[in-house]
């Protein structure tokens, strides 16, 4: 299974420490999820985790908090992340360990691969343009607009990104809403 490959472009967090956080969760999440704020953690050692949940039901969607999951793809040994694989596709989060994440603010640019979307940008005719959190998952949704949540994303291109000697298909966003 591929899982996400976000490119966190030009983003506020990069310069503002209070965007960035650490989050821990009971179920696996990859690079470019999305995942809304819970309380801190009240776990020896945890002080700075908070924990995290999946968007639930609508009123999740329209006024959560939502952070987006960057943790680093740590090259160890030799070009091999995290010692498995020199493939940042092969990387995810297991439930219960401690990552990074930031909070996204409009006009934040990012990169995120096709696996780390659901649905399509081109469906039944309907030309989807933007990204928006979904209701029992983690993963942006490709949706016509971007109304009745809190957070939402732009196309604004498409694009490839270079793993290895392959072309792997990402697209362009700009965050709208957040």
């Amino acid at each position: 299974m591929a899982y996400s490959v976000l490119i966190a472009g030009e983003i506020a967090a990069k310069n503002i420490d209070s965007l960035n956080k650490f989050g821990k969760a009971d179920f696996p999440v990859g690079n470019g999820h999305v995942v809304a704020l819970g309380n801190k953690s009240n776990v020896k050692g945890e002080n700075d985790v908070y924990n995290v949940n999946i968007p639930a039901n609508d009123a999740d969607l329209a006024s959560g908090i939502f952070y987006m999951v960057n943790e680093p793809v740590n090259v160890l040994v030799n070009g091999k992340y995290s010692g498995l694989t020199d493939d940042p596709r092969e990387f995810n989060i297991p439930d219960g360990k401690v990552f990074t994440m930031y909070k996204p603010m409009v006009g934040d640019e990012i990169v995120i691969t096709e696996d780390g979307l659901e649905g399509k940008k081109n469906n039944e005719g309907v030309t989807n343009t933007y990204v928006v959190p979904e209701c029992g998952k983690t993963k942006l949704k490709w949706a016509a607009n971007d109304t009745g949540v809190s957070l939402a994303y732009k196309h604004v291109g498409d694009t490839y990104v270079s793993i290895g000697n392959e072309r792997v298909e990402a697209y362009r966003f700009i965050c709208v809403k957040a």
